[in-house]
């Protein structure tokens, strides 16, 4: 053999650094520079589309969450104009200052930082509440001549109806409701008095919505027609410090309405209309600089990296050569893998709140991260849905169910426990159907196994016939401050479900690197339902009256617009029952306010007894509690009032040396019978409940066909 002469060597080696810079120059600097080039180029176009779709998000929430505020608003003096009908009509249409400051200090304080006014018939201020400067607006928007309810609906200033509340430089949200009651011995609706409810836009306000709603800018509230002018804007974001202040030169940019990009900032314009009176405009920072700089780096580096690249590949050897490419394939290949599967597992995690969702996303991500013909995941529901605390086990009925039961839920609204996914072949098909079955017989030895609690979270690895290799992990959760000490006390996750994994008949065992990502995704999975248990929990506390149990009124007013939205569609009927526990204040006087929770309690449980497992209870406040009854007309309503009835005097309540019987007054209203909206039926239940205790209490009354006028329960 004749030997290789060392030039011929060099030459080969100078010949092979050659081949593989100008391959790699190809590869790695050309797209570099290209890329750089775009993105330095593009960069504040892309920045600026980016800045103008963030505003469009922020100005469209905000203007969601200002007319819920508006509702508000007029929900609030929708109640305090009653209350003083109520007074009038009680007092022959008159309406006593004192009274009038009562229902204005009471109204104020149910909306922290509004103003609320009463003027009599002849526009003099009777009495107002609230701050001091927004006392001093809503007393300068007084009802105007002439009196009539029709022409003060059509021009009074209404945040609803689109209608603003001042002029000038101020901005709020104003509503204005005329008090109507008809006189004894007469038909004729008089106006005895005008309530008027003022909630300030000013910079406070928005800066505390910017805050709630994560805005990424700043919000700013203007004037509702002509020349834009800023009336309030929110505090400028920290983190811009001023970048995105609507400047003179970008007001005098702005379109009507819409959103774009000017003066280094993107912006959202909205019109006016019903919930908003005024014009809001989102602005955001476009902040392009940092990835145009990005872009020229990598020009730079592309420049200079063929000068570096030619020196290193120099001394390389061809073996080396050879298996550093190899290496190089192979380690792109896993870095495409696992980035993808990352991304497909962020996606889920920024929606944890939806399991179907997350499930889904999951069983597709670990597909592709392990290279498996098929993936399960299995969620046990009664282990991720959260347990009831024990401070609430006490408002059980005698049916045995949970007060957290009273949810209302639909069979459409139920967690989905399972999810499965597989290749699109015969192989992958035939390991998909057998998982479902291999997943439960892992979640089974997982506890049923006194050593699971230590091992569950390392993969279990067999072969299985139809399956091929498998590998299956546990699904673990962290445990939630409502569970007992000794389940907070572990200190490790427990297992709620499991995840399987199989290659298909004839496929690889799992390495260690496909273990490893599998450990990982299980391990972020377990973190997602922890997430879904915590937000269930916070929704759950949140709709719950922690004293009895039951729904409080937020899930009433939930529950009661889902039933009567379902009873729409399809003719269906509803009842609600509004109850009164009578004289309940001196109970609370003669035993005390310990005794007073006991009766509430125990009403609760007798309350809840009487009625179905489909049917909502709820505490509206207080001593009072509303029934909704699910596909039940009023005859029916009336049959479970009496029912209430017989339960609350079967035998008195009773707590140590205290015994007291106690009664309570039903007012019974249907829909669409008494009121085609959710307001008008409570209205009407309530006017029901009010003839039961005129008639002397301890009984139940159907509303009558007309409630216009609202009437405020009597005290006890």
């Amino acid at each position: 053999m004749t030997p290789v002469p060392v030039e011929a060597g060099a030459g080969a080696h100078t010949r092979l650094g050659s081949r593989l810079a100008v391959v790699l120059a190809l590869l790695a600097v050309v797209p570099l520079l290209v890329g750089g080039t775009v993105i330095g180029l593009i960069a504040p176009t892309h920045a600026r589309s980016v800045a103008a779709g963030a505003a469009t998000r922020d100005a469209d929430a905000a203007v969601v969450a200002l007319a819920g505020h508006c509702d508000a608003v007029r929900a609030g003096n929708r109640v305090a104009a009653g209350e003083v009908a109520a007074f009038a009509t009680r007092n022959d249409g008159a309406v006593t200052r004192e009274a009038a400051q009562i229902f204005a200090d009471r109204a104020a304080a149910r909306r922290p930082g509004s103003a609320v006014a009463v003027f009599d018939p002849d526009a003099r201020l009777i009495a107002g509440a609230g701050p001091a400067r927004a006392r001093g607006v809503v007393t300068s928007i007084a009802p105007q001549e002439p009196q009539g309810q029709e022409v003060l609906e059509e021009s009074a200033p209404s945040c609803s109806a689109g209608r603003v509340g001042t002029t000038g430089d101020v901005a709020g949200l104003a509503e204005i409701s005329p008090v109507l009651i008809n006189p004894a011995g007469s038909t004729a609706r008089v106006r005895v008095a005008t309530v008027v409810t003022w909630s300030p836009l000013d910079e406070a306000a928005l800066t505390v919505l910017r805050t709630r709603l994560g805005a990424s800018g700043r919000l700013a509230v203007l004037t509702p027609a002509g020349p834009p002018v800023v009336l309030a804007s929110s505090g400028d974001p920290v983190e811009d410090e001023g970048a995105d202040l609507p400047t003179a030169r970008l007001l005098r940019q702005l379109p009507p309405t819409g959103s774009g990009a000017a003066e280094g900032v993107g912006y959202a314009l909205t019109a006016p209309g019903p919930g908003l009176p005024y014009r809001l405009l989102a602005t955001t920072a476009t902040g392009h600089g940092v990835l145009a700089l990005i872009g020229w780096i990598l020009v730079a580096a592309a420049l200079i990296g063929p000068a570096v690249l030619w020196l290193v590949l120099m001394r390389v050897t061809r073996p080396v050569a050879d298996e550093l490419s190899a290496a190089g394939e192979e380690l792109l290949t896993g870095r495409v893998a696992l980035a993808d599967s990352l991304d497909r597992f962020g996606e889920a995690l920024a929606h944890t709140h939806d399991l179907n969702e997350l499930l889904g996303t999951v069983t597709g991500t670990t597909l592709a991260a392990t290279e498996a013909a098929a993936v399960a995941v299995l969620l046990v529901a009664d282990e991720v849905d959260p347990p009831v605390p024990a401070a609430l086990a006490a408002a059980r009925g005698p049916a045995g169910r949970r007060a957290s039961d009273q949810s209302g839920r639909r069979e459409g609204d139920r967690l989905s426990v399972r999810s499965e996914v597989g290749r699109a072949d015969p192989q992958g098909e035939e390991a998909r159907a057998a998982l479902p079955a291999l997943a439960e017989q892992h979640y089974a030895s997982f506890i049923g196994n006194p050593q699971t609690s230590q091992a569950f979270t390392e993969p279990a690895v067999s072969e299985r016939p139809g399956a091929g290799p498998v590998a299956a992990i546990g699904i673990g959760v962290d445990a939630l401050p409502v569970e007992s000490p000794a389940e907070r006390g572990r200190g490790r996750r427990r297992p709620v479900g499991v995840l399987v994994v199989a290659r298909g008949e004839g496929g690889e065992t799992f390495d260690a690197l496909h273990l490893t990502r599998l450990r990982a995704l299980a391990s972020q999975t377990g973190t997602a339902v922890t997430n879904i248990r915590r937000y269930l929990e916070v929704r759950r506390l949140s709709m719950t009256d922690t004293l009895t149990g039951l729904g409080n009124r937020a899930q009433l007013v939930s529950s009661l617009s889902r039933e009567i939205a379902a009873a729409s569609r399809g003719n269906g009927v509803l009842t609600v029952l509004m109850l009164d526990i009578d004289h309940f204040k001196m109970v609370n006087d003669t035993w005390g306010h310990g005794f007073g929770d006991i009766v509430l309690r125990d009403f609760a449980a007798r309350l809840l007894a009487c009625v179905r497992e489909a049917d909502t209870v709820t505490r509206y406040g207080g001593e009072e509690f509303v029934v909704l009854l699910r596909d039940t007309d009023a005859d029916g309503g009336c049959r479970v009032a009496e029912r209430v009835l017989v339960a609350a005097r079967s035998h008195p309540f009773e707590d140590a040396d205290v015994s007291q019987p106690v009664t309570v007054s039903i007012g019974v209203a249907a829909y669409p019978r008494d009121g085609r909206s959710a307001d008008d039926v409570l209205q009407a239940a309530d006017s029901a409940l009010y003839a039961a205790k005129r008639d002397g209490r301890n009984r139940w009354r159907v509303a009558e066909p007309s409630h216009n006028a609202p009437i405020v329960s009597l005290p006890g």
